[in-house]
């Protein structure tokens, strides 16, 4: 791969650099400047992406005696816990499904009986389809199970939400399986992902056919230029219906997304809060004296736990001759249910292309639309010849030339028909709002949580969170204040060093940094985390700078001698704040505030 994009940068770095050409492109002045990372700021850059923590100090000296243990490292890496986690941040930002700013379902009947509360109904819903794809990743099977699968995964919310197998005596998530005669076909019949991609109103699931075709075939219908021609009844469904089939800028779109969204039919439009606490209300019953129901599958009792959330019954629901939409079809190839839709999807070359781009865009922090051709070919065939391996994908991601790239001088500037520039090769990437919070718990043990001892949770049910993350939550935390989604209105990361993003960086920082000074003077050293060379008394200038040199190498990954200036930066700090009267406890969360939003912390 990486010949390739040296052979297309020097063709264009000897283009006549004496005027622009006829078409007023600008050609490369000269060749560019390619730095690449060392060793071991690679290896801390691969445990950053895949795992959203720095390397051991043991692995850092490991690469720093044999550089060719870089691979064998970030193999461990993708069979860590920490990269499940990763896989599930990927997921969940892509498929937008962490939304906790939304007024999530009722704590009513079975689940008010059995004590949970709205942060147990928040993590059951959102995390239930994350931790199915981190199921498929981790046990090795190929990605496309994502799409083909006949399981899920439940926890007891959930399996009292929707009826589910569920074993008590078992592991708090387990596999199980949909029980209302759905088509099963992992996520594309997940009841998590319908509800929160709702189908409203006349849309006819238009809205996830999009999202299935913009996530996983990297083909959104939403981008495409469309020139809506004027006189049409936008109010009228049956106007609109007509327009569909008659109108050539109309047909264009939903000739193919029409027959994607038929797949859809069955599932409920939507389920929200107040359908259901509304069927409670009704005592979980239709009342028969008011008439026949406007829909069967929308009566009273399917809107209590468990909730009905597909009817087989409605599966051909498309086929109302009075609305005019197409039988279902993948892009011409007919199919009947969402089982032939993950089949044909799963098949589709576009689909292993479209998750190197998913992952490569997530690891590396450029668009997916930024990829060459020629790289995300080299990694599909790769990908594909690893029976769909996500974690063969994500090492050779990180293992790529371009992932070691540091910074490239001067910055590239390919004329307009280049077949690509260059922000597909990472130079410095900034850390995420989940990177930080995992980087902070793995070196001081601090999670910042909202309500740690659940004062308050008296209150009902459907009130009280409990204790919530401050640093991976928007409804009482700051994710999308440091960059990330919130799921419905900030929904693409915003990757650089924001204002925001330093405020919040400073808030944590310094409570992680008051917290593992109490926490490791509180122990003897062998059972500290990082300030494992002094005591809570030390003060002598060589003590304190070889402890200094440590946190250096452990925190930034930097190796550095006690005399180095590097540290004597640090060792000014802290005599400084020992001059005014400071004890030295004072003096190591101050010197350990200022690391933990240092620019070597947000960018790696």
């Amino acid at each position: 791969m990486w010949f390739r994009l040296v052979a297309v940068v020097a063709a264009f770095s000897a283009c006549d650099t004496d005027a622009d050409d006829a078409s007023g492109q600008t050609p490369l002045a000269s060749e560019p400047i390619v730095t690449r990372l060392s060793e071991a700021e690679r290896l801390l850059r691969a445990s950053m992406a895949l795992r959203g923590i720095r390397p051991s100090v043991a692995d850092l000296q490991r690469v720093a005696s044999d550089p060719t243990q870089l691979e064998a490292l970030v193999d461990s890496y993708v069979q860590s816990p920490e990269f499940l986690e990763v896989i599930k941040d990927l997921h969940a930002e892509r498929l937008l499904l962490r939304t906790d700013t939304q007024f999530q379902l009722p704590v009513m009947g079975p689940l008010e009986s059995s004590g949970f509360s709205q942060a147990d109904i928040y993590s059951s819903t959102t995390e239930s389809p994350l931790r199915f794809v981190a199921e498929v990743v981790g046990t090795d099977l190929p990605y496309t199970e994502i799409l083909t699968a006949d399981w899920m995964v439940t926890n007891e919310v959930l399996a009292q939400m929707y009826g589910l197998p569920y074993d008590p005596a078992g592991a708090e998530w387990q596999r199980s399986q949909w029980s209302d005669g759905r088509p099963l076909a992992g996520l594309l019949s997940d009841s998590e992902m319908w509800r929160r991609h709702v189908s409203n109103g006349f849309n006819f699931h238009r809205g996830r056919a999009n999202l299935v075709a913009d996530a996983f075939l990297c083909e959104d219908f939403a981008s495409r230029d469309v020139l809506v021609e004027g006189g049409v009844a936008l109010s009228d469904p049956s106007e609109v219906s007509d327009a569909l089939v008659d109108t050539p800028s109309c047909v264009g779109c939903h000739q193919s997304l029409d027959p994607l969204a038929a797949f859809f039919w069955g599932y409920k439009e939507q389920i929200m809060r107040n359908a259901v606490s509304s069927a409670y209300a009704a005592d979980c019953a239709w009342n028969w004296e008011n008439g026949e129901p406007y829909r069967g599958s929308y009566r009273p009792e399917h809107f209590c736990y468990p909730l009905k959330f597909y009817e087989a019954t409605e599966q051909d629901g498309w086929a109302d001759p009075e609305i005019h939409l197409r039988p279902p079809s993948y892009y011409g190839t007919p199919g009947d249910d969402t089982s032939d839709l993950g089949s044909m999807m799963a098949e589709d070359p576009r689909f292993s292309m479209c998750t190197v781009r998913n992952f490569y865009a997530y690891l590396t922090e450029v668009s997916r639309e930024a990829v060459p051709l020629d790289l995300a070919s080299a990694l599909r065939d790769d990908f594909v010849a690893s029976n769909y391996s996500a974690k063969e994908l994500a090492k050779a991601i990180v293992l790529s030339e371009p992932f070691a790239i540091a910074k490239v001088e001067p910055p590239l500037a390919l004329p307009a028909t280049a077949p690509f520039a260059l922000p597909f090769a990472p130079g410095l990437q900034v850390i995420r709002p989940e990177q930080y919070a995992r980087t902070l718990a793995d070196l001081t043990g601090f999670v910042w949580l909202t309500n740690p001892d659940n004062v308050g949770c008296e209150l009902p049910t459907n009130i009280c969170w409990e204790n919530t993350n401050l640093a991976n939550t928007d409804r009482f935390g700051y994710r999308a204040m440091f960059g990330g989604v919130d799921g419905l209105q900030v929904t693409a990361a915003i990757i650089g060093a924001t204002p925001t993003k330093m405020m919040v960086m400073e808030t944590m920082g310094s409570e992680a940094a008051g917290y593992v000074v109490a926490q490791d003077f509180a122990v003897p050293a062998a059972s500290r985390r990082l300030l494992v060379l002094v005591e809570v008394t030390t003060v002598d200038e060589i003590s304190v700078r070889a402890q200094l040199a440590a946190l250096h190498l452990r925190i930034f990954g930097e190796s550095v001698s006690p005399d180095s200036p590097e540290v004597a930066l640090s060792w000014e700090l802290f005599s400084a704040t020992l001059a005014v009267g400071s004890a030295p406890e004072s003096a190591w969360k101050v010197v350990l505030t200022a690391f933990f939003q240092d620019p070597r912390m947000l960018f790696y």
